[in-house]
Protein backbone atom coordinates (compact mmCIF):
# COMPACT_ATOMS: atom_id res chain seq x y z
CA UNK A 1 0.00 0.00 0.00
CA UNK A 2 2.83 2.39 0.93
CA UNK A 3 4.66 1.63 -2.31
CA UNK A 4 1.50 2.32 -4.27
CA UNK A 5 1.02 5.68 -2.52
CA UNK A 6 4.63 6.67 -3.15
CA UNK A 7 4.30 5.71 -6.80
CA UNK A 8 1.21 7.89 -7.15
CA UNK A 9 3.03 10.77 -5.47
CA UNK A 10 5.97 10.41 -7.89
CA UNK A 11 3.59 10.38 -10.87
CA UNK A 12 1.85 13.47 -9.55
CA UNK A 13 5.17 15.30 -9.06
CA UNK A 14 6.32 14.34 -12.56
CA UNK A 15 3.01 15.46 -14.05
CA UNK A 16 3.27 18.82 -12.29
CA UNK A 17 6.86 19.27 -13.48
CA UNK A 18 5.88 18.46 -17.07
CA UNK A 19 3.03 20.99 -16.95
CA UNK A 20 5.35 23.66 -15.52
CA UNK A 21 7.95 22.98 -18.21
CA UNK A 22 5.34 23.14 -20.99
CA UNK A 23 4.01 26.45 -19.68
CA UNK A 24 7.53 27.88 -19.38
CA UNK A 25 8.47 26.81 -22.91
CA UNK A 26 5.23 28.27 -24.26
CA UNK A 27 5.96 31.60 -22.60
CA UNK A 28 9.51 31.67 -23.95
CA UNK A 29 8.32 30.83 -27.46
CA UNK A 30 5.57 33.46 -27.25
CA UNK A 31 8.00 36.15 -26.14
CA UNK A 32 10.47 35.11 -28.84
CA UNK A 33 7.84 35.29 -31.58
CA UNK A 34 6.53 38.61 -30.31
CA UNK A 35 10.00 40.13 -30.25
CA UNK A 36 10.87 38.81 -33.69
CA UNK A 37 7.57 40.00 -35.22
CA UNK A 38 7.92 43.42 -33.63
CA UNK A 39 8.87 46.11 -36.13
CA UNK A 40 11.82 48.34 -35.20
CA UNK A 41 9.54 51.24 -36.16
CA UNK A 42 6.84 50.38 -33.62
CA UNK A 43 8.07 53.20 -31.38
CA UNK A 44 6.56 55.69 -33.83
CA UNK A 45 3.04 54.24 -33.70
CA UNK A 46 0.57 56.73 -32.28
CA UNK A 47 2.89 59.71 -32.68
CA UNK A 48 1.95 62.71 -34.79
CA UNK A 49 3.00 62.58 -38.42
CA UNK A 50 5.94 64.91 -38.95
CA UNK A 51 5.56 68.02 -41.06
CA UNK A 52 8.19 66.56 -43.39
CA UNK A 53 6.26 63.37 -44.09
CA UNK A 54 2.97 65.25 -44.35
CA UNK A 55 4.66 67.56 -46.82
CA UNK A 56 5.61 64.61 -49.01
CA UNK A 57 2.01 63.35 -48.95
CA UNK A 58 0.47 66.69 -49.78
CA UNK A 59 3.23 67.81 -52.14
CA UNK A 60 2.97 65.28 -54.95
CA UNK A 61 3.17 67.46 -58.05
CA UNK A 62 0.52 67.84 -60.72
CA UNK A 63 3.14 66.70 -63.22
CA UNK A 64 3.74 63.42 -61.37
CA UNK A 65 0.06 62.65 -60.94
CA UNK A 66 -0.59 63.41 -64.62
CA UNK A 67 2.33 61.23 -65.72
CA UNK A 68 1.24 58.32 -63.53
CA UNK A 69 -2.43 58.40 -64.53
CA UNK A 70 -4.00 55.06 -63.62
CA UNK A 71 -1.39 52.35 -64.22
CA UNK A 72 -2.09 48.66 -64.63
CA UNK A 73 -2.78 47.08 -61.28
CA UNK A 74 -4.80 49.98 -59.86
CA UNK A 75 -8.52 49.62 -59.35
CA UNK A 76 -10.94 52.52 -59.74
CA UNK A 77 -13.76 52.82 -57.19
CA UNK A 78 -16.93 50.99 -58.22
CA UNK A 79 -19.92 53.04 -59.33
CA UNK A 80 -22.83 52.74 -56.90
CA UNK A 81 -26.26 54.32 -56.81
CA UNK A 82 -28.14 55.87 -53.94
CA UNK A 83 -29.28 59.06 -52.27
CA UNK A 84 -26.31 61.42 -52.06
CA UNK A 85 -24.37 60.97 -48.83
CA UNK A 86 -23.78 64.39 -47.29
CA UNK A 87 -22.55 65.93 -44.07
CA UNK A 88 -23.07 69.58 -43.15
CA UNK A 89 -24.31 70.25 -46.66
CA UNK A 90 -21.21 68.82 -48.36
CA UNK A 91 -20.67 65.50 -50.18
CA UNK A 92 -19.30 63.04 -47.62
CA UNK A 93 -16.34 60.72 -48.09
CA UNK A 94 -16.65 57.91 -45.56
CA UNK A 95 -13.73 55.61 -44.75
CA UNK A 96 -14.15 52.53 -42.54
CA UNK A 97 -11.11 50.46 -41.64
CA UNK A 98 -8.94 49.22 -38.81
CA UNK A 99 -5.44 49.93 -37.56
CA UNK A 100 -4.44 46.26 -37.85
CA UNK A 101 -5.64 45.91 -41.46
CA UNK A 102 -2.83 45.58 -44.07
CA UNK A 103 -5.16 46.49 -46.95
CA UNK A 104 -6.32 49.62 -45.13
CA UNK A 105 -2.65 50.49 -44.67
CA UNK A 106 -2.21 50.81 -48.44
CA UNK A 107 -5.49 52.62 -49.00
CA UNK A 108 -4.75 55.36 -46.47
CA UNK A 109 -1.67 56.55 -48.38
CA UNK A 110 -3.72 57.18 -51.53
CA UNK A 111 -6.69 58.57 -49.63
CA UNK A 112 -4.59 61.15 -47.80
CA UNK A 113 -2.96 62.27 -51.05
CA UNK A 114 -6.37 62.58 -52.72
CA UNK A 115 -8.16 64.34 -49.87
CA UNK A 116 -5.28 66.77 -49.39
CA UNK A 117 -6.09 68.12 -52.86
CA UNK A 118 -9.41 69.39 -51.47
CA UNK A 119 -8.60 70.27 -47.86
CA UNK A 120 -6.25 69.87 -44.92
CA UNK A 121 -5.54 67.20 -42.32
CA UNK A 122 -4.48 67.66 -38.73
CA UNK A 123 -3.99 64.99 -36.09
CA UNK A 124 -2.79 62.20 -38.37
CA UNK A 125 -0.68 59.65 -36.52
CA UNK A 126 1.75 56.95 -37.58
CA UNK A 127 0.50 53.36 -37.60
CA UNK A 128 1.76 49.88 -38.53
CA UNK A 129 -0.47 47.08 -39.73
CA UNK A 130 -0.55 43.83 -37.77
CA UNK A 131 2.74 41.96 -37.36
CA UNK A 132 0.97 38.62 -37.74
CA UNK A 133 -1.21 39.31 -40.80
CA UNK A 134 -0.36 39.30 -44.49
CA UNK A 135 2.15 42.04 -45.43
CA UNK A 136 3.11 42.49 -41.76
CA UNK A 137 4.15 45.81 -40.27
CA UNK A 138 3.12 47.87 -43.28
CA UNK A 139 3.84 51.53 -42.47
CA UNK A 140 0.74 53.67 -42.67
CA UNK A 141 -1.31 56.21 -40.75
CA UNK A 142 -4.39 56.25 -38.54
CA UNK A 143 -7.46 58.43 -38.84
CA UNK A 144 -8.50 57.76 -35.23
CA UNK A 145 -7.37 61.21 -33.99
CA UNK A 146 -7.42 63.05 -37.31
CA UNK A 147 -9.44 66.10 -38.28
CA UNK A 148 -10.12 67.22 -41.83
CA UNK A 149 -11.33 70.58 -43.09
CA UNK A 150 -12.46 71.42 -46.61
CA UNK A 151 -14.86 73.84 -48.23
CA UNK A 152 -15.74 71.21 -50.83
CA UNK A 153 -16.25 67.89 -49.02
CA UNK A 154 -16.65 66.35 -45.59
CA UNK A 155 -14.49 63.42 -44.54
CA UNK A 156 -15.35 60.87 -41.86
CA UNK A 157 -12.52 58.46 -41.03
CA UNK A 158 -13.56 55.54 -38.84
CA UNK A 159 -10.94 53.13 -37.51
CA UNK A 160 -13.44 50.55 -36.32
CA UNK A 161 -10.72 48.27 -34.99
CA UNK A 162 -7.38 48.97 -33.34
CA UNK A 163 -4.32 46.75 -33.47
CA UNK A 164 -6.45 43.84 -32.27
CA UNK A 165 -8.90 42.79 -35.02
CA UNK A 166 -11.18 41.08 -32.49
CA UNK A 167 -11.94 44.24 -30.52
CA UNK A 168 -14.08 47.15 -31.71
CA UNK A 169 -12.64 50.51 -30.66
CA UNK A 170 -15.03 52.74 -32.62
CA UNK A 171 -18.55 51.40 -33.06
CA UNK A 172 -20.27 52.21 -36.33
CA UNK A 173 -23.38 54.33 -36.40
CA UNK A 174 -26.62 52.87 -37.67
CA UNK A 175 -26.19 54.79 -40.92
CA UNK A 176 -22.62 53.53 -41.41
CA UNK A 177 -23.68 49.94 -40.79
CA UNK A 178 -26.47 50.38 -43.31
CA UNK A 179 -24.05 51.71 -45.94
CA UNK A 180 -21.78 48.70 -45.43
CA UNK A 181 -24.71 46.33 -45.81
CA UNK A 182 -25.84 48.10 -48.97
CA UNK A 183 -22.58 48.87 -50.78
CA UNK A 184 -19.67 46.94 -49.27
CA UNK A 185 -19.85 43.92 -51.57
CA UNK A 186 -17.21 42.20 -53.68
CA UNK A 187 -18.97 40.89 -56.77
CA UNK A 188 -16.27 38.44 -57.84
CA UNK A 189 -16.00 36.54 -54.56
CA UNK A 190 -19.41 37.29 -53.11
CA UNK A 191 -17.80 38.48 -49.87
CA UNK A 192 -19.24 41.47 -48.06
CA UNK A 193 -18.58 43.70 -45.10
CA UNK A 194 -14.82 43.85 -45.66
CA UNK A 195 -12.36 46.65 -45.00
CA UNK A 196 -11.18 49.03 -46.23
CA UNK A 197 -14.50 50.49 -47.30
CA UNK A 198 -14.64 53.97 -48.81
CA UNK A 199 -17.98 55.50 -49.77
CA UNK A 200 -17.74 58.64 -51.88
CA UNK A 201 -21.11 60.36 -51.49
CA UNK A 202 -22.96 57.11 -52.38
CA UNK A 203 -21.78 57.49 -55.99
CA UNK A 204 -18.52 55.54 -55.85
CA UNK A 205 -17.09 53.00 -53.42
CA UNK A 206 -13.87 51.15 -52.70
CA UNK A 207 -15.62 47.96 -51.67
CA UNK A 208 -13.44 44.98 -52.47
CA UNK A 209 -10.12 45.41 -50.69
CA UNK A 210 -7.29 47.81 -51.37
CA UNK A 211 -6.91 49.36 -54.80
CA UNK A 212 -3.65 47.56 -55.59
CA UNK A 213 -1.48 44.62 -54.57
CA UNK A 214 1.35 46.86 -53.39
CA UNK A 215 3.38 45.23 -50.61
CA UNK A 216 5.13 47.71 -48.32
CA UNK A 217 5.60 45.33 -45.41
CA UNK A 218 8.56 45.92 -43.08
CA UNK A 219 9.43 49.22 -44.76
CA UNK A 220 9.22 52.56 -43.02
CA UNK A 221 7.60 55.88 -43.86
CA UNK A 222 10.84 57.42 -45.09
CA UNK A 223 11.21 54.56 -47.59
CA UNK A 224 7.93 55.56 -49.22
CA UNK A 225 7.01 59.20 -48.63
CA UNK A 226 10.05 60.81 -50.34
CA UNK A 227 9.51 58.84 -53.58
CA UNK A 228 5.82 59.67 -54.00
CA UNK A 229 6.74 62.51 -56.35
CA UNK A 230 8.84 60.20 -58.54
CA UNK A 231 6.61 58.95 -61.38
CA UNK A 232 9.06 56.21 -62.36
CA UNK A 233 9.00 54.62 -58.90
CA UNK A 234 6.85 51.49 -58.71
CA UNK A 235 5.46 52.30 -55.25
CA UNK A 236 4.61 55.84 -56.31
CA UNK A 237 2.84 54.61 -59.42
CA UNK A 238 0.40 52.42 -57.47
CA UNK A 239 -0.16 54.84 -54.59
CA UNK A 240 -0.48 57.93 -56.81
CA UNK A 241 -2.53 56.04 -59.39
CA UNK A 242 -5.09 55.03 -56.78
CA UNK A 243 -5.12 58.62 -55.51
CA UNK A 244 -5.93 59.80 -59.04
CA UNK A 245 -9.03 57.60 -59.18
CA UNK A 246 -10.19 58.95 -55.81
CA UNK A 247 -9.59 62.56 -56.89
CA UNK A 248 -11.57 61.92 -60.07
CA UNK A 249 -14.46 60.42 -58.11
CA UNK A 250 -14.53 63.37 -55.71
CA UNK A 251 -14.49 65.83 -58.59
CA UNK A 252 -17.42 64.01 -60.13
CA UNK A 253 -19.54 64.27 -56.97
CA UNK A 254 -18.64 67.90 -56.22
CA UNK A 255 -18.99 69.11 -59.81
CA UNK A 256 -15.96 71.32 -59.38
CA UNK A 257 -14.39 72.99 -62.38
CA UNK A 258 -11.59 74.66 -60.43
CA UNK A 259 -8.37 73.15 -59.09
CA UNK A 260 -7.71 70.26 -58.79
CA UNK A 261 -10.61 69.16 -60.95
CA UNK A 262 -9.28 71.03 -63.98
CA UNK A 263 -6.17 68.82 -64.03
CA UNK A 264 -5.82 65.84 -66.37
CA UNK A 265 -5.34 63.35 -63.51
CA UNK A 266 -8.75 64.38 -62.12
CA UNK A 267 -10.67 63.18 -65.15
CA UNK A 268 -9.91 59.46 -65.04
CA UNK A 269 -12.69 57.26 -66.40
CA UNK A 270 -14.43 54.42 -64.60
CA UNK A 271 -14.65 51.96 -67.47
CA UNK A 272 -13.15 49.23 -65.29
CA UNK A 273 -15.74 49.62 -62.55
CA UNK A 274 -19.31 48.43 -62.30
CA UNK A 275 -22.33 49.01 -60.12
CA UNK A 276 -21.78 45.86 -58.09
CA UNK A 277 -18.04 45.29 -58.18
CA UNK A 278 -14.73 45.82 -59.84
CA UNK A 279 -15.12 43.89 -63.06
CA UNK A 280 -12.22 42.69 -65.12
CA UNK A 281 -9.56 44.29 -62.97
CA UNK A 282 -10.66 42.50 -59.82
CA UNK A 283 -7.90 39.92 -60.17
CA UNK A 284 -5.43 42.60 -59.11
CA UNK A 285 -7.14 43.17 -55.79
CA UNK A 286 -6.35 41.44 -52.55
CA UNK A 287 -9.32 40.15 -50.58
CA UNK A 288 -10.62 42.69 -48.07
CA UNK A 289 -9.96 42.10 -44.41
CA UNK A 290 -13.06 40.55 -42.92
CA UNK A 291 -15.26 42.23 -40.34
CA UNK A 292 -16.95 39.92 -37.82
CA UNK A 293 -20.69 39.87 -38.55
CA UNK A 294 -21.44 40.33 -34.84
CA UNK A 295 -19.91 43.82 -34.78
CA UNK A 296 -21.39 45.37 -37.89
CA UNK A 297 -23.97 47.35 -35.98
CA UNK A 298 -23.33 50.20 -33.61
Amino acid sequence: MRARIKRRQRIRRITIMVVVVVIAVSLVVGVYLALNNQSPYAKYVGKAVSSTDLGYLTGVSNSTLSTVGVPSGVISPASISGSTLTLNGKPEVLYIGGDYCPYCAIERWSLIIALSRFGHFTGLTYMLSSSTDINPNSPTFSFSSANYTSKYIAFVGVEEFGSDPSAVVKALTTQQSSLISQYDTCAGSGSSGGIPFVDIANKYAVNCGAQSLLDISNKNWTDIAPVLDTPGNSMAQLIDGAANTLISAICNVTGQTTYPCNQSYATESYSNASVTGLGSFESFVVAPASRPASVRSA
